[in-house]
């Protein structure tokens, strides 16, 4: 009986004494790609958080210029205005010169440039009594558009 029990203690033995590090290599190799994945996912979230950071340096740049950037706008629309209003001016003052002209009787059509030029000093007036100023349109100034140093400081303000 003890020889059976002996050799029974060595079967059951050969059970328990069985190689696991066939079975347990796939797993430490579970393991090992589980650890470089989660690196790779710390390397990702790290370059997130200074995306994050950056785009906030940025935002908070842009905000600090805020204020900057719409007087610049501003300053741009009056000059746009500024630029209409000349193309208006240069339009009424165009037709009031060509008027003058016709009243004169200065034309372009006229070959000889010469004779216009003292045409106005032989020619008699019929309307001499006729004091003719030319309507001058309202001129634009450029303080309507443009405003000083201390105009920009006190709307800063």
């Amino acid at each position: 009986m003890e020889k059976l029990c002996e050799k029974t203690a060595e079967d059951f033995s050969r059970f328990v004494l069985t190689d696991i590090t066939e079975k347990v290599q796939p797993i430490n190799k579970l393991i090992d790609d589980m650890f470089a994945r989660l690196e790779e996912f710390q390397t990702m979230i790290y370059f997130a958080k200074q995306e994050r950071i950056s785009a906030l340096n940025s935002l908070a740049s842009v905000h600090g210029n805020f204020q900057m950037l719409t007087n610049l706008l501003q300053r741009i629309d009056s000059i746009e205005n500024l630029i209409e209003q000349v193309k208006i001016t240069l339009s009424v003052l165009e037709r009031d010169i060509e008027k003058a002209e016709e009243e004169l009787g200065y034309t372009e059509s006229t070959t000889n440039k010469v004779a216009n030029i003292f045409t106005p000093l032989f020619k008699k007036n019929t309307n001499s009594d006729r004091s003719h100023s030319p309507n001058l349109s309202q001129i634009y100034k450029t303080s309507d558009y443009f405003y000083s140093n201390s105009d920009l400081d006190k709307s800063e303000e």
